[in-house]
Parts: C-alpha cells; structure tokens; sequence
C-alpha cells in the first residue's frame, strides 16, 4: 500500500512538473557524453591504482609466509636477485610477493610501481610487462 502512494507521489510530481522519463533519460546520457575522455583515461588510472593498492593489502594480511619473509629480512626490492626473479606476464601479488610494495605508484591500464633503488616494474592490464632493475 506504502509502495502504490510513492508512486503515485512520483508520478504525479513527474507530471506537475512537466518532465517525462525519457527526457530524463536522455539528459543522463546526454551527461555522461560530455565527459572528456582524458577524465576517464585519469579515472581508469586511479582506479588501477586503488586495486593494486587493495591487492598489495590483502596479500600483506593473508599470512602468506614468503611475503613476510621478504618484507621482514628487507631484501625485496634491494636485492638484485630478486629483480631478476621477475618475469613478464605476473600479477601484482607475485610482484609484491618478490619485491615488496613499491614506494610509488602510477596505475592505469598500464602501471608503473617505482621502488626507492631506481627500480621500475611496468605493468599492462594488471600483469608485468617490462621491468628495469636498479642502478
């Protein structure tokens, strides 16, 4: 009964104030071309960001003993050995699982985690596309 009144509300509001739905619609999508694709590209790459970011978290909380030890012994990404463990086609958690977090990130559908030596790890569509080790 409450559900039938709030449409009736709904409706009669639509109609007093001379809108129809579709007009409304229209004006939506209408909106939504009027993004410029830069701001979507920058979205996509903040997006990106967020999830590696959500990735290198989980994998830091699973317990996951090979993480710590990395992260606890403080090789990682100061280890040139590690670097040379990396191989194209890995996901963000093997990365991190090897390297550690980076100590900057610029996400997108194409990724680059900078760490403190120099080092670089380039990533496309959420896997390691190129790397360059550390000076």
């Amino acid at each position: 009964m409450k559900l039938k009144r709030v449409g009736f509300l709904f409706l009669s509001a639509l109609i007093i104030s001379g809108c129809s739905t579709t007009s409304s619609v229209s004006g939506m999508q209408s909106k939504a071309m009027e993004i410029p694709p830069e701001r979507i590209e920058q979205l996509e790459r903040d997006m990106q960001e967020v999830k590696s970011r959500i990735s290198a978290l989980e994998t830091m909380l699973s317990g996951n003993s090979k993480t710590k030890e990395v992260i606890i012994a403080g090789e990682g990404w100061k280890s040139l050995a590690s670097w040379r463990e990396l191989k194209t086609g890995m996901s963000y958690e093997s990365v991190i699982e090897i390297l550690g977090s980076a100590h900057r990130v610029n996400g997108g559908t194409i990724a680059s985690w900078y760490y403190e030596n120099g080092g670089e790890v380039c990533f496309f569509r959420g896997e390691v596309d190129s790397w360059t080790e550390p000076n």
